[in-house]
C-alpha cells in the first residue's frame, strides 16, 4: 500500500482543524494518547482519594506488567515491605 494511503487526516477540513486546535489549547479535551489518558485518570482517582480519606496518595503505573497502583504515601519513618 502506498504511503499516501496510510496517512490519516486528523481533521476533515480547515474549520474542524481550527476548532479542534482551540479546544485542545483550552484543555477541554483529554489527550488521545492512551497512556496519557491512563496517567490522567489515575491522578484524578488519587486526588479524589485524598479528598475522601486525607493525606497524600501516590500513583504507580507499569504498562509492561499491566499494573496500576493508587495508594497512600507512607510516612517518612516507615519502610515499605
Amino acid at each position: 500500500m502506498a504511503i499516501i494511503h496510510q496517512v490519516r487526516r486528523k481533521y476533515a477540513n480547515k474549520t474542524e482543524e481550527t476548532v479542534g486546535e482551540l479546544i485542545n489549547f483550552a484543555g477541554a479535551v483529554s489527550s488521545t494518547d492512551p497512556m496519557g489518558i491512563i496517567k490522567k485518570k489515575a491522578a484524578e482517582v488519587a486526588d479524589i482519594m485524598s479528598i475522601l480519606h486525607g493525606g497524600d496518595w501516590r500513583v504507580e503505573i507499569d504498562h509492561d506488567k499491566r499494573f496500576v497502583l493508587i495508594a497512600p504515601c507512607l510516612p517518612s519513618g516507615r519502610k515499605s515491605l
